[in-house]
């Protein structure tokens, strides 16, 4: 899996996450929510666009993330989930648990709330 990062604001970034989120690859991106956690970012918008499978460690990688960066003034906004994606959220019931976005733009409007 490749993770990028856009630096938006001192405590804003988007990562953007192209390939499988699985077993395999959940521990990089884990790591990823640590190191920006440990920089003091308090909202992070998850562009998912290139995300075509996740399975359960991926959904364990995500609340994990969210557990970094839960609590207080800080904010976990997922964009763009692909259609598998969004099957799985919906049977597992995550799209109770995270909020989801139609994309990016709409997911740091709803940080800035």
């Amino acid at each position: 899996m490749q993770i990028t990062q856009q630096i938006v604001d001192e405590h804003t970034v988007v990562i953007a996450l192209d390939g499988i989120l699985n077993a395999t690859t959940a521990d990089q991106l884990k790591q990823t929510f640590h190191q920006v956690a440990e920089a003091g970012t308090r909202t992070v918008v998850l562009d998912m666009s290139k995300v075509h499978f996740i399975d359960s460690a991926g959904l364990a990688a995500l609340i994990a993330g969210s557990k970094m960066l839960g609590g207080g003034n800080q904010c976990l906004q997922l964009a763009s989930l692909q259609p598998q994606a969004q099957m799985l959220f919906k049977l597992t019931m995550f799209d109770k648990v995270f909020s989801v976005h139609a994309d990016v733009a709409s997911a740091l409007k709803a940080c800035r709330r």
